[in-house]
C-alpha cells in the first residue's frame, strides 16, 4: 500500500461563515466540483460580553487550523546488485563457465531450429561443432588444441563410463569455454533400445548416472539441459516415453543436420581430411543458417581430430559464428 496523508479540516461557525463568506487564513475553500468533507469537527467561538458588533463588522475567528497529520514515509528499500559473473568459473546450474554466456544457446532452442519449429536467425549464421563419445587421451586433446588455437568453442557429449579415465580432460573442456552435455553411460544400443525400441527407464537411469559422475568431477553446481541419444533420436522407435522421462529433468535432446560420417560404415567413411571436411561443411553449400555438426572423439577417430582445424577454417570463411549448446 502507498503511503498517504490525511488533512484536518476546521469548520467555522455558521454565523462566521455567513458573515465572512471566506475561509480562515491558511485554508482554501473547496474548488469547483469538490466535496466538502463530512467528517470535519466544528469548534464554536464562545460568546463575548463586549458590546455587540455592528452589523457591518466582521466577526473574529479564534480557531487556528490544525497541522495536517502525516503518515510516516516507508523506508526506501535498496536492492543489492547481482554479483558479477566470473568468466572463468562454472555458472551454478549450468554446463559452462561465465565466459561462454556470450555464445551459448539452449538445447531446446537448437532442437526447435533443427525440427523446423522455429525459423533460424536471418541475419546470423551459427555453427555448433559437437563431439560425441569422449573424452579420451588419444583424440580429445588434439581437438581441444585446435579449438583453442582458433579461438572457437564446441559442445562435448560425454559418455559416463569414459570419465574415470580422463577426468582432467572434462575439467579442461569446461575451463576452456566449451559446454558439456550427456550422451548416456554405456552407449549400448541393445541395452537402451532393445528390439530397436527405446527403453525409457534405462535411458533415464543412464542420464542420472552420467550426471552424477560429471558432478563428482566438476562439482554439484554442474547441470545441463542437453542430451544426445546414442545413435540419434532419429534412429529408434517408441521415443516419446523416453523424451518425457528426460523432460521431467528439464532436458532436451539434440540431433544434428551435418555429419562428418566418421562413424559410418567403412564403405562410406571418409579417408582423407578433404572428404571429412566436405561432409562436415554441407550446411555451407546448402545455405543453412544453423549447422549442428556431428563428430566423435573416440580413440580411433584420429582423422576427425586432424580435420578439426580445416572444419573451423571453412566455417569462419563462410561467416559463421561458433556457438555451444546448454
Amino acid at each position: 500500500m502507498k503511503p498517504f496523508t490525511r488533512r484536518s479540516f476546521v469548520t467555522l461557525s455558521v454565523a462566521a461563515l455567513a458573515a465572512a463568506g471566506c475561509a480562515p487564513a491558511g485554508l482554501a475553500m473547496p474548488g469547483t466540483g469538490s466535496k466538502t468533507p463530512t467528517s470535519a469537527t466544528t469548534t464554536a467561538t464562545p460568546p463575548t460580553t463586549a458590546a455587540p458588533a455592528s452589523p457591518t463588522s466582521t466577526p473574529s475567528v479564534s480557531e487556528t487550523p490544525s497541522s495536517p497529520a502525516t503518515t510516516p514515509s516507508a523506508p526506501e528499500t535498496t536492492t543489492s546488485p547481482e554479483p558479477p559473473v566470473n568468466p572463468d568459473v562454472l555458472i551454478p546450474g549450468k554446463n559452462h563457465i561465465g565466459a561462454a554466456a556470450e555464445y551459448v544457446y539452449s538445447a531446446k532452442q537448437v532442437q526447435r531450429w533443427l525440427q523446423g519449429k522455429d525459423a533460424p536467425p536471418k541475419k546470423k549464421k551459427i555453427v555448433f561443432l559437437t563431439f560425441d563419445d569422449g573424452p579420451n587421451h588419444q583424440t580429445t586433446p588434439i581437438i581441444l588444441d585446435a579449438l583453442k588455437d582458433a579461438g572457437v568453442h564446441a559442445t562435448f557429449y560425454v559418455v559416463g563410463s569414459m570419465l574415470n579415465d580422463a577426468p582432467e580432460l572434462l575439467q579442461r573442456e569446461i575451463a576452456e569455454g566449451h559446454s558439456i552435455n550427456l550422451h548416456s553411460w554405456s552407449h549400448d544400443y541393445s541395452h537402451l533400445y532393445p528390439g530397436r525400441s527405446a527403453n525409457a527407464k534405462r535411458i533415464e537411469e543412464e542420464y542420472l548416472k552420467t550426471l552424477a559422475k560429471v558432478r563428482e568431477i566438476l562439482g554439484d553446481d554442474f547441470n545441463t539441459e542437453g542430451w544426445r541419444y546414442p545413435g540419434g533420436h532419429m534412429s529408434w522407435n517408441n521415443m516419446k516415453p523416453a523424451d518425457k522421462a528426460l523432460a521431467k529433468h528439464g532436458v532436451a535432446w539434440v540431433d544434428w543436420n551435418a555429419d562428418t560420417a566418421d562413424s559410418a560404415p567403412k564403405s562410406r567413411r571418409p579417408s582423407t581430411i578433404d572428404q571429412l571436411v566436405a561432409n562436415a561443411t554441407m550446411p555451407i553449400r546448402a545455405g543453412y543458417h544453423v549447422a549442428v555438426v556431428l563428430g566423435h572423439d573416440t580413440p580411433d577417430k584420429s582423422l576427425t581430430a586432424k580435420s578439426t582445424p580445416a572444419m573451423i577454417k571453412a566455417y569462419k570463411k563462410a561467416g559463421y559464428t561458433f556457438g555451444v549448446i546448454s
